[in-house]
């Protein structure tokens, strides 16, 4: 198992899978506290792009996935982070930099050994928050259990209109997407629920939109935002015939490895054909191969 430690977070690889644990420090920014950890198939990432940096702003490391897999992405506007960006001091560029192209490596590894096609859905479903799962704004806050988005409007900046609605809920069925908008200078942040079939108007007035839940400033943006990035991941899954979120037991890439003895033999083989094609050195062959006869 490969390691790089950045700022905020250590990245973990093998042939098969990233996995991501972010600190939990002062400085790490809110969203990638909020995730805690998350991971994605290697064979889903297409571009590995290290930047060595220099003295002041340090080295950055960022993945770009295969269309459709980065849900942070698909939000239209930029947003506060990313879970795939790494940063790191400069006086640990060399070793960093050593590490990233291991990272290559086993990216490429991995899609040569792939069996089957990736489903972007159920890749970006690895990157985001999993049911029950709850957020708060200064307006209130929104939960949702796999089956129901409820926002409650019961913070100390929610408008008397939203005070005497009290709180709301959507099924999950009923929901077309989850749309974000960050705070831009002094305009409002928010998040808002799109109702599948229901044309409604823009937010104009996020005191009496009941679709909507604020967040002012900085407080809440990170929140909204991975609320609507993990109800948008789902709901593609499920377009994609996959399981309900109130049925996914375990995000992918989290399950233990299987014993599919056939599975690991394929791998194998593979191996063989990348070394015989002077892909991997004898001795990247032999590690990788020991790694997956292990694993019988």
């Amino acid at each position: 198992m490969e390691e790089i430690r950045g700022h905020h977070a250590i990245w973990r690889f093998d042939d098969e899978t990233l996995r991501i644990r972010f600190d939990s420090g002062r400085k790490v920014p809110r969203l990638l506290k909020l995730l805690g950890q998350c991971s994605l198939p290697l064979a889903a990432v297409r571009e590995v792009d290290f930047d060595p940096g220099d003295r002041k702003r340090g080295w950055s490391l960022r993945l770009r996935l295969m269309d459709g897999a980065d849900p942070y992405a698909r939000a239209e506007i930029p947003v506060p982070s990313s879970p795939l960006l790494l940063t790191g001091p400069h006086d640990r560029e060399l070793l960093s930099e050593y590490f990233s192209e291991r990272l290559i490596e086993s990216v490429r590894y991995a899609a040569g050994v792939l069996p089957d096609p990736l489903d972007p859905a159920e890749v970006s479903r690895g990157l985001v928050g999993r049911p029950p799962l709850q957020v708060r704004t200064a307006e209130g806050s929104a939960s949702f259990d796999g089956e129901r988005l409820r926002l409650q409007w019961d913070g100390w900046l929610a408008s008397t209109a939203k005070e005497r609605e009290k709180s709301r809920e959507y099924r999950f069925s009923d929901i077309e997407r989850v749309s974000w908008q960050p705070t831009v200078d002094l305009t409002e942040g928010f998040l808002r629920v799109v109702l599948r079939g229901v044309s409604l108007p823009e937010a104009a007035d996020l005191e009496n939109d009941f679709f909507t839940l604020v967040s002012h400033g900085p407080k809440g943006a990170d929140e909204t935002l991975l609320m609507a990035v993990t109800v948008n991941s789902l709901l593609a899954s499920v377009e994609n015939g996959e399981k309900a979120p109130a049925e996914v037991e375990a995000a992918p890439g989290e399950a233990e490895d299987g014993g599919d003895g056939e599975m690991i033999f394929t791998k194998i083989r593979e191996l063989g054909r990348l070394h015989a094609e002077g892909l991997l050195t004898d001795e990247e062959f032999s590690t990788k191969k020991a790694q997956l006869l292990d694993r019988l």
